[in-house]
């Protein structure tokens, strides 16, 4: 998809947005993911071979093996959720932004595709202020849409504010 973009289109801070943010979900995947993968493998080959000599064994390593997986299947679905979040569409922009740590009116339900633009927006925002050194506990963010003011913390100054 993003091959197909027009990066005359597109400031060059949205492509490095886009670079990292693959970088983060390819570090999660194989530092995360991939490891908790092959380490179940290498214990399921070693239950494997106990099964016929200590069936006991065998037994508690696969009970241990089954709360290994439900640990990296959180993970997985966390990591998911950085990517796309299931909440979005099930509970609407209100709780989504609220997962973000967005402090929201609550906001009436808007087509998935406009919520998923305001969430997005959102989220690049604060994390691009987080980077800035703008975004902390008690600081506050604006961004006014659709009629509605999302805010975040305490409010910024009004020097502040009004640039955003």
């Amino acid at each position: 998809m993003l091959a197909s973009l027009d990066a005359e289109a597109y400031p060059l801070h949205v492509f490095s947005d886009f670079d990292r943010e693959r970088r983060r979900i390819e570090e999660a995947l194989h530092d995360g993911v991939q490891q908790d993968l092959a380490a179940t493998v290498v214990a399921l080959e070693l239950a494997r071979e106990l099964l016929d000599s200590e069936p006991a064994a065998a037994r508690s390593l696969l009970e241990e093996l089954a709360t290994q997986v439900e640990g990296a299947l959180d993970r997985v679905r966390a990591l998911a959720g950085t990517v796309y979040p299931s909440i979005l569409p099930a509970r609407g922009l209100t709780d989504a932004l609220r997962s973000l740590d967005i402090e929201t009116a609550d906001l009436e339900r808007y087509p998935l595709e406009i919520e998923e633009a305001v969430y997005f927006s959102c989220n690049a925002l604060r994390s691009r202020a987080t980077r800035a050194r703008v975004w902390s506990d008690g600081a506050a963010l604006r961004l006014e849409l659709l009629g509605v003011t999302a805010v975040s913390g305490d409010e910024l100054s009004r020097t502040a504010s009004d640039r955003l």
